[in-house]
């Protein structure tokens, strides 16, 4: 990984622990139902991770670098094998993220803090762009599918 790569990654990871006890201040105010929703940070990490398989698999190849940047992420050890059995383990929940559900949780969010709604949209295009690029470049496919959920957020 290249020292912009790096330090993409860093600010990342910053934004997303900021990001992360927001939510759990959201939780403990109230404010999010975590007896219906389960824990608010577990809910939009695997929101995130989702999202982040998608982009991976857009090229049809889940990369070692690719995987060493979402072990970083999230404090994971996958292999791009066992990235790909995820993925077609949930490939249908997946699809219907992307397709039908991806404004789901930002929708969510924006009724209960626009403005961590905002920071939460950023960061979920932030993570897929940071892994996209993970491998050197970001194929044509992976840019279209993020490009894809740019618009859906939107």
């Amino acid at each position: 990984m290249d020292s912009q790569a790096e330090i993409a990654l860093a600010n990342f990871e910053k934004d997303f622990d900021e990001f992360l006890i927001a939510c759990n201040e959201l939780e403990e105010s109230g404010v999010w139902n975590a007896s219906e929703m389960g824990p608010a940070a577990a809910y939009f990490q695997a929101d995130v991770f989702g999202a982040i398989l998608q982009v991976m698999r857009a090229d049809g190849v889940f990369e070692r670098p690719e995987a060493e940047v979402l072990n970083a992420m999230f404090g994971t050890s996958y292999t791009p094998r066992q990235l790909s059995e995820l993925y077609h383990s949930i490939d249908p929940v997946l699809r219907s993220y992307l397709n039908e559900d991806a404004d789901d949780a930002l929708t969510m969010l924006k009724d209960l803090d626009p403005e961590l709604a905002d920071s939460y949209r950023n960061l979920l295009l932030e993570a897929c762009r940071i892994v996209s690029l993970a491998d050197g470049v970001a194929e044509k496919s992976e840019r279209m599918l993020i490009a894809a959920l740019r618009e859906a957020l939107a």
